[in-house]
């Protein structure tokens, strides 16, 4: 199916839109401008009431996401004990900046506001491993070991 026969295989009414983005996001694993633009026509509602919905379900991405999930943590503890700088030295070192996914698609780096491993800090999920009392060229290297 397209997305657009997915878009259209629901009523045309405002209580579909979750249904609708919840499937295109299993099936593509994000949801495109384009995607947006078509749903807020065929439902009869603005792109900008779908943006303001979609910062609420953080289930649901904006760009394919890349094969290494990378997500920081910036709970308080982190952010004392240096998860910027990590966050930082990840940008530069795999050219991808936080939120988005790298143009070759090997990283996409995001953040969360806490593990609950504060005590651990800073910590750093590779994939869905979690690695603690990070520093920034110990997560450099993790990961050009993972990616490349």
């Amino acid at each position: 199916m397209t997305n657009k026969e997915i878009i259209e295989s629901y009523k045309k009414e405002k209580e579909s839109l979750y249904f609708i983005l919840d499937e295109l996001q299993n099936t593509n694993g994000f949801i495109s401008k384009n995607d947006i633009m078509e749903i807020a026509e065929y439902l009869g509602i603005s792109e900008k009431e779908i943006m303001i919905l979609l910062k609420y379900k953080k289930n649901i991405k904006l760009e394919k996401q890349g094969k290494n999930i990378v997500v920081v943590c910036k709970g308080p503890n982190c952010l004392k004990k240096g998860s910027i700088n990590i966050i930082k030295a990840i940008e530069k070192e795999f050219n991808v900046k936080e939120g988005h996914t790298s143009l070759d698609g090997r990283i996409t780096l995001e953040t969360k506001n806490c593990f609950k491993k504060c005590s651990f800090a800073p910590n750093v999920e590779v994939n869905g491993k979690l690695y603690s009392n990070c520093t920034k060229e110990s997560i450099v290297k993790i990961l050009k070991n993972v990616i490349y």
